[in-house]
């Protein structure tokens, strides 16, 4: 578990990630939420500078999708 300080706290909280940051990308925003069961979390927002394109493809497929073929079920 990590400690981590917060402005307006005295002192460094224990925070358990649920996942890695990937390496190089730096949190730039960092929300603290409580919701109304008394459970804390937080989400950050980061700058991730990896290059996640993917590869072009030259298959096609065309998709004949006329309006009255279409259900909805609710």
């Amino acid at each position: 578990m990590v400690k981590s300080q917060i402005a307006k706290c005295a002192e460094p909280l224990p925070i358990r990630w649920s996942r890695q940051l990937p390496l190089g990308c730096v949190p730039t925003t960092i929300t603290v939420k409580l919701d109304p069961s008394s459970r804390w979390s937080i989400s950050l927002r980061v700058n991730d500078t990896r290059n996640l394109l993917l590869k072009p493809v030259k298959k096609q497929i065309g998709i004949d999708a006329r309006n009255y073929q279409f259900s909805y079920y609710q």
